[in-house]
């Protein structure tokens, strides 16, 4: 009978051990592109690795060893981390919304500027500030200059904002910090004229553009995700390659607007104008 206990104990170790093992194949994917959504990565060794920017939502990260590495940027939305060795893993300025960390070891780990909103949070976990308009550094390089930055630096755009329609202290603060160092989640720019802006690969994720002047203002791969651009003017903007998932384009004005390889998945587009664009680069 003895024999019987532990000949099935056994089996379901080895049974619950397979259940949790990576797909081989999805690792070599998000190896090689720095980008798996929905894969199973469950106890994957990827400790002291760079993983900054990379794309994960919903992936099945299990018991994973992200031992030392780093994911700065990165979209781990809705991520199943539990019991996954997260020691001094660096997550500034991660997507973490709804992530599952529990029974995770987050010892040393960095979440300055994370978005943790209903995230399933391991014991120890300090997030450093509020969910809401969270700014941090920029740590990768500076994108290169382009028209928007010639005809518009920074302060000037400020200065305009400032000329058409006097913000609150708040937002202008929102818009230099956005501009300098690239990121601003759930930022409102709502209202304000940011034509010719630079945003280029700027992390912007649920944003408020609402009834904003956005002609040919430059998102090229930035991250839009859940961003509000409802009735905002985006004549001639330069999108490609932006991240659109669930961004609200209603009543939008998109015409002229370069949409090139933009992931649109879940973009609510009811009553926006789209035109096909000229060819541009910037």
């Amino acid at each position: 009978m003895k024999k019987i206990i532990y000949l099935l104990s056994i089996i379901i170790l080895i049974t619950s051990t397979k259940a949790l093992a990576f797909n081989k194949a999805d690792l070599n994917k998000f190896l090689r592109l720095n980008a798996c959504p929905g894969c199973d990565l469950s106890q994957a060794p990827l400790s002291d690795k760079d993983f900054n920017r990379a794309k994960l939502a919903g992936a099945n990260l299990r018991g994973a060893d992200l031992h030392n590495s780093s994911l700065r940027l990165a979209d781990l939305s809705g991520v199943d981390l539990r019991g996954a060795n997260l020691s001094r893993t660096i997550f500034e300025a991660a997507d973490l919304y709804k992530a599952d960390m529990r029974g995770a070891n987050v010892q040393g780990a960095v979440f300055d500027g994370a978005y943790l909103s209903k995230a399933r949070l391991a014991q120890g976990t300090k997030p450093a500030k509020p969910a809401a308009a969270q700014t941090v550094k920029k740590t990768a390089e500076k994108p290169k200059a382009h028209k928007a930055v010639v005809k518009k630096s920074a302060a000037a755009a400020i200065a305009k904002v400032v000329k058409a329609a006097p913000a609150p202290v708040d937002r202008k603060k929102m818009l230099e910090q956005a501009l300098d160092r690239r990121i601003c989640v759930e930022c409102d720019f709502s209202g304000m004229d940011l034509s010719d802006v630079n945003f280029k690969e700027s992390f912007l994720e649920r944003c408020d553009f609402e009834g904003a002047n956005l002609q040919d203002a430059n998102f090229k791969y930035a991250d839009l995700k859940g961003a509000n651009f409802r009735n905002a003017n985006l004549t001639d903007a330069y999108l490609k390659g932006a991240d659109l998932y669930n961004a609200n384009l209603a009543g939008a004005n998109l015409k002229g607007a370069d949409l090139k390889n933009a992931a649109l998945d879940g973009a609510y587009l009811a009553g926006s104008t789209l035109a096909r664009p000229a060819a541009k680069d910037k």
